[in-house]
């Protein structure tokens, strides 16, 4: 069979955030998936043997089997051993993302009522969309919700993901999706609930249907947020529920995957039950191998799935070791950037996400800003000043964060790193040094409204801002 060659051209968008001393097999994995975008990501392609790749990228085996592991976490391409064996190209799921959304914030102790208000962001605008967007079969689908043929609880998600791909926005598909099943996790049985309950959710996912059928978004949304606020309460009283993500919620499938990832896991989990704070020494590497009883080289790749999803970092030399790191939203941007791209994520996507998102986000930050976030929004705005255009985005990052919801930041989080990578491919430099100034006006007046406690002018501003970057940028 015949093996596919090397992409020429980069996909900035779909390259791990890693710093200048980053590891070989990271930069390994980024020309992997490289080539697999260019060839139009083909499921079951051969890309080579092992023999035939390690040649391509001029690697040693050690670091490319590094990389493998790291493409493989991210489903791009597995490897298969034995005759007419080598690595192939696998299809991208949504669970690869849930898995490093639900790490991301178990470890910022993010709680259940961020994921609800984060829901009710996203479902809320998938509810309008769906009313101008729904296709022949969607509706059908939708009319069999409206007569009552929901009978039990395992129908519960089929009209929030209906409604979701309805809307023809693949990212705010994917982030319904991957928050609406991460809620659910913070409660260990979730599914045991009495026929009340079932009789009242498919009484309120007809109204819903109801109401987008008939093209009303102003109603369908608000009978959206009604039914959303009424599960999370009842989510609440339950015993099994906890505002926190349950440890065992968190890289639960620990037997499963192969040798170097389990052991990932085995470590997170170990971590995270002992709660330790980044910086704590989590082990020397001799004592790791022992503990999980596996050798040097397994240990190492398992290291580099725990450095890419920013869980550890190995300090080498005296005073070593295996130490806890800062959590960061690196892992999500990446998997989620490689999902999207594979499923054919368009521009106008993006933008019309993230501008709903921020406008949430700033609107929330302008009632719960302190003191110490008013200072870090007023150096942000003084940094852009400098010149550098990666600066012009500290001050959405910054919002985000003052907004306290974990949640819907990581999302938006997410969004501004594959808008401004898109947005640097389409401006001439030229033309963004041109916008720097009005970049910076509009920002200072975003700013201002947040400062202020101004929520309404706030969410205007920042809405405001989005439509007009998304416009140029489109242009």
């Amino acid at each position: 069979m015949a093996t596919a060659g090397p992409a020429r051209d980069r996909n900035d968008a779909l390259r791990t955030p890693v710093a200048a001393d980053a590891k070989r097999s990271a930069q390994v994995a980024d020309q992997i998936i490289e080539d697999v975008m260019a060839l139009g990501w083909p499921v079951g392609t051969f890309l080579g043997t092992e023999a035939e790749l390690l040649e391509r990228y001029s690697v040693s085996r050690a670091v490319f089997r590094e990389a493998v592991r790291l493409i493989e976490h991210q489903q791009v391409a597995r490897t298969r051993r034995g005759p007419g064996g080598g690595l192939r190209i696998t299809e991208p799921t949504t669970d690869a993302v849930v898995e490093a959304v639900v790490l991301y914030l178990h470890r910022v102790d993010a709680r259940l009522d961020e994921v609800v208000e984060a829901r009710l962001v996203l479902e809320e605008l998938a509810t309008r969309l769906a009313c101008e967007r729904a296709d022949e079969p969607e509706r059908a689908a939708l009319r069999d919700i409206a007569r009552h043929t929901q009978t039990d609880l395992s129908d519960a998600r089929g009209l929030h993901l209906l409604l979701a791909r309805a809307s023809k926005n693949l990212a705010l598909e994917l982030f319904v999706g991957v928050l609406d099943e991460t809620a659910n996790l913070y409660s260990t049985n979730w599914k045991a609930v009495g026929k009340g309950v079932t009789t009242d959710t498919a009484h309120a996912h007809a109204r819903i249907a109801e109401a987008v059928l008939a093209g009303e978004p102003d109603l369908a949304s608000r009978r959206m947020r009604k039914h959303l606020e009424a599960e999370a309460a009842y989510l609440r009283r339950r015993r099994s529920t906890r505002q926190q993500l349950p440890t065992a919620a968190v890289l639960s499938e620990m037997t499963n995957g192969k040798r170097a990832e389990a052991t990932a896991r085995r470590i997170t989990h170990e971590l995270v039950t002992a709660k330790l704070q980044p910086g704590e020494l989590v082990g020397a590497e001799s004592d790791l191998m022992v503990r999980t009883g596996v050798s040097r080289a397994v240990l190492r790749e398992a290291v580099r799935l725990l450095e890419h999803h920013g869980v550890a970092r190995m300090r080498r030399g005296p005073g070593g070791g295996l130490f806890v790191a800062e959590p960061n939203p690196f892992a999500v941007t990446d998997v989620a950037a490689i999902y999207l791209a594979r499923h054919g994520m368009q521009l106008d996507d993006l933008s019309e996400l993230r501008t709903a998102v921020e406008a949430s986000l700033a609107e929330m930050a302008a009632t719960r800003a302190g003191d110490g976030k008013v200072e870090a929004l007023e150096e942000a705005l003084h940094r852009e000043t400098g010149g550098n255009p990666d600066d012009v985005h500290d001050v959405h990052t910054v919002v985000a964060s003052m907004a306290g919801n974990r949640a819907l930041e990581l999302v938006a989080l997410v969004l501004i790193r594959l808008s401004r990578i898109r947005q640097i491919e389409r401006v001439p430099a030229a033309r963004r040094r041109q916008m720097a100034a009005e970049v910076h006006r509009a920002h200072t007046a975003i700013a201002h409204a947040v400062t202020r406690g101004d929520a309404q002018v706030a969410r205007h501003r920042m809405q405001r801002h989005l439509d007009a970057l998304g416009a140029v940028t489109r242009g």
